[in-house]
């Protein structure tokens, strides 16, 4: 007989948890999803502030053990009362529902859920105040802006306490992180100066964090990274891929030894294989994937059995559909559409972000029963579009130098207003020659193009960013 959320709470809630880690340095046979003495004194206090916030992690440790089926009910049972309060409260929804005849006492079993409505990014642009709950005080909605591949900043609004910082926590006890563990962050928003910082500092105590913005990341800035890095010994590096590759690079090109962690934590933008390996060499520890972006910033995060990414499903509902609008099966690719069980704010119901991804058929042995998502593959948005039509996916253009790693330092598309696409490449010292990699890239991109756009590949010292993140595709 399967144990209820209400007994794990109780079994846990004061247990010692076992010392855990992440990929090679400690990999835990089974989770004990236990939370010791220190810890608990640590969220109390941190419940002064943000009400309730020991309760949510107590009952969200919980949940993560459960059987498939009970965790299903919860998220459905989410669902449901998320529906109602939005469609009585929020104008965006009770203006729709009522446009479309639908009521949802109409949405009575999951399978009625594809009746709701798609949300849009272009709806959120458009009607941003009507997707504000009138139960709240316009003033308590925390904005927040991001630029996607389209050029155009989105506003996103959501509570001033969520489950944000419950899930950190939750995915720090699966890698063996205590809350107050020193941290080093490469992150926009980089906390500022007076109340803010001193607030940050009593709810964080004893931890001490130190934080590099992505956008000033240079030669001076990274050595002064590494200096602290030295001084505190993080036990957590968090950053953003493209920051975390741009640290990796120089700490390898330049020789030097890294204090090593004992996790890094790779979010904002898909992580390939090659990057990982890199960090993995660089700071001497396992990187562990978190997916999540502007609208809803945490999805799903890797366990240290690396298996997929665990969705923290009693908070979100993720659905993956095809061009049709149907749920995938399994094992296949889809649209990422996904509904912020805890945000009442500014509700989020089946958003779609752009992202496509896919569910894996396989169950994690770590001993957390949250449902296994590959890593995304990136935004529907990110390939390529040729003149006939033609997609050259963010999947493949990923991996056009993957037979040059011992030569190919970095790399970048750039698609101009024009059309036509251009190929950036930074060698390594001991490379093998640009004529011959630039003659197996042409080949393969033209086999593609078929000479509908100008290509051209250029040997240059370094990449640029465009707006807030430094990716590997850009359209301009």
């Amino acid at each position: 007989m399967s144990k209820t959320s209400k007994q794990i709470v109780q079994e846990f809630s004061l247990q010692k948890i076992g010392k855990n880690g992440c990929g090679q340095q400690l990999r835990p046979s089974k989770y004990k999803g236990m939370m010791n003495f220190a810890t608990y004194l640590y969220l109390l206090r941190y419940s002064i502030v943000k009400k309730g916030a020991l309760t949510a992690y107590k009952n969200a440790m919980a949940r993560q053990q459960l059987p498939t089926s009970e965790l299903n009910e919860i998220t459905w049972g989410k669902t449901l009362r998320l529906l109602a309060y939005a469609y009585d409260n929020v104008p965006w929804y009770t203006k729709k529902f009522k446009t479309i005849g639908l009521h949802p006492k109409d949405i009575a079993r999951p399978e009625h859920f594809n009746q709701v409505p798609i949300v849009t990014r272009d709806d959120l642009m458009n009607n941003f105040d009507h997707f504000v709950s009138t139960k709240v005080n316009p003033l308590s909605v925390k904005v927040s802006y991001t630029k996607g591949s389209s050029g155009e900043p989105l506003k996103v609004g959501m509570g001033k306490f969520g489950s944000a910082e419950i899930r950190k926590w939750q995915m720090y006890s699966w890698w063996g992180i205590n809350p107050w563990d020193n941290v080093a962050s490469l992150q926009q928003g980089v906390p500022g100066t007076g109340w803010e910082k001193l607030v940050l500092n009593v709810l964080g105590w004893p931890k001490k964090a130190i934080w590099l913005d992505p956008n000033q990341i240079n030669k001076k800035g990274i050595q002064d990274f590494i200096k602290k890095c030295g001084r505190i010994r993080p036990k957590l590096i968090r950053g953003d891929v493209g920051a975390l590759d741009a640290i990796a690079d120089f700490i390898i090109d330049n020789n030097l030894k890294f204090p090593p962690p004992k996790v890094i934590w790779a979010t904002a933008a898909a992580l390939t294989k090659k990057q990982e390996d890199k960090m993995n060499a660089a700071f001497g520890a396992p990187v562990c994937d978190q997916y999540g972006c502007s609208e809803i910033n945490f999805i799903a995060a890797e366990c240290p059995h690396k298996k997929g990414l665990h969705v923290f499903s009693d908070s979100v509902n993720l659905e993956i559909l095809d061009e049709f609008d149907i749920p995938v099966e399994k094992g296949n690719y889809g649209r990422i559409i996904l509904t912020n069980l805890d945000e009442y704010h500014f509700p989020l119901i089946r958003y779609e972000n752009g992202d496509i991804g896919r569910w894996l058929r396989t169950m994690c042995t770590y001993g957390i029963g949250l449902p296994l998502l590959d890593r995304v593959k990136g935004r529907i948005s990110d390939g390529i579009v040729l003149p006939d039509g033609t997609v050259l996916a963010s999947e493949f253009l990923t991996t056009l130098f993957d037979d040059f790693t011992d030569s190919v330092k970095q790399f970048q598309i750039i698609q101009r207003k024009s059309g036509s696409i251009l190929v950036n490449i930074v060698l390594k010292q001991n490379h093998i020659g640009m004529e011959k990699i630039e003659a197996i890239a042409r080949h393969r991109l033209q086999r593609r193009i078929k000479n509908q756009v100008r290509l051209l590949i250029r040997n240059v010292g370094g990449i640029k960013n465009y707006g807030e993140k430094s990716g590997f595709i850009v359209k301009e």
